[in-house]
């Protein structure tokens, strides 16, 4: 016989009702709940996950009825999730993904394995982490690792969800997603960049108010770049120009970099051969918007596996040494801290 999981479900916690109460429901009324709305229909979703229906109906139905409100708004051309069916649906999506992870656990330990980690990765994400998870993965055989593409905004939708257990990226200096623990690791240097015959503004000593008159190309990925550019002229008392372009590829940037006249931030390493060719300059920028902090992201309330933790010390001690060995200076502390 087939183990039944069930959840207790908080009633009052998703405002439904002003009385504390509960409603007792089976992992299968939850996973017909989500497969409904990701396929747009009850139709759609019984032919999906291989039910009939009349089955699929009578369950929304009944979850319907224990949570004592209506989750679906039915039309002809399929349905749509009620205000309540919405609160629902995102305790409903990281009830899932953490049952899927506690068996994909379990199972782990089955079979002897030390541990999984789900990790996310944006744009200019800790430039080291590739050695750091080479080195950690030899040092823990059994160790395995599902690394997942995305922005800053995609990938904390996703964690808040369960669907990953952390995340590394540029930290945004300004719009931080609430619940979250940011735990800040290294800096990356951001520089200005043109091309060699961008007058004025390929001059090594430049001040942002000269800059304004830039014709401006700027990187949507991560959003700490954007963070940072409009910050350092809000700073200044300064309206933020326009860009004439933006994209979250960086070849096709430096590609427009090369081609025409003009400006951009971008990090130091990403244009380093670019300089040394001649093809294009760099300077630092003034003041100190000159650095986007780096970290990992997780979740504030949930519990995460013992591999994140590991990963954290390893990138924590390869920053170490190499700004020990480039400054022989000691690194500065880092905070860590939990977005509210």
């Amino acid at each position: 016989m087939a183990v039944e999981w069930y959840v207790l479900i908080d009633v009052y916690s998703l405002s439904i009702s002003h009385h504390r109460q509960a409603a007792l429901m089976n992992i299968r009324q939850i996973r017909h709940f989500v497969a409904v709305l990701e396929h747009g229909s009850v139709l759609g979703a019984a032919r999906a996950i291989h039910i009939s229906q009349p089955a699929l109906s009578k369950s929304i139905t009944n979850l319907e009825a224990e949570l004592g409100v209506p989750l679906l708004e039915r039309r002809p051309r399929g349905v749509s999730p009620t205000v309540y069916g919405a609160a629902f649906l995102k305790h409903a999506r990281l009830t899932l993904n953490q049952t899927e992870q506690a068996r994909a656990e379990i199972e782990a330990l089955k079979a002897g394995q030390l541990g999984h980690l789900r990790l996310g990765v944006a744009n200019f994400a800790i430039s080291i982490l590739p050695e750091v998870l080479s080195r950690l993965l030899a040092s823990r055989p059994g160790l395995s690792v599902d690394i997942i593409d995305g922005t800053y905004e995609g990938l904390a939708e996703l964690l808040r969800e369960g669907a990953i257990d952390a995340f590394v990226s540029g930290l945004p200096p300004l719009h931080q997603v609430e619940g979250l623990i940011h735990e800040e690791l290294q800096g990356t240097e951001f520089v200005r960049v043109c091309r060699p015959g961008y007058q004025p503004f390929c001059q090594r000593d430049l001040a942002l108010r000269a800059m304004s008159g830039a014709r401006w190309i700027l990187p949507n990925r991560p959003r700490a770049i954007l963070d940072l550019w409009e910050l350092a002229f809000h700073e200044a008392r300064l309206v933020p120009p326009k860009p004439a372009l933006v994209s979250g590829s960086m070849m096709f940037i430096k590609g427009m970099l090369l081609a025409g006249d003009f400006l951009t931030v971008l990090p130091r390493d990403i244009v380093a051969r670019e300089v040394k060719e001649g093809g294009l300059v760099a300077h630092q920028l003034p003041g100190p918007y000159g650095q986007v902090m780096e970290g990992i992201v997780y979740r504030a309330d949930g519990t995460s596996p013992p591999a994140l933790f590991a990963l954290i010390e390893s990138i924590k001690e390869e920053s170490r040494q190499a700004t020990s060995t480039a400054t022989s200076q000691p690194s500065r502390p880092r905070r860590r801290k939990a977005v509210r």
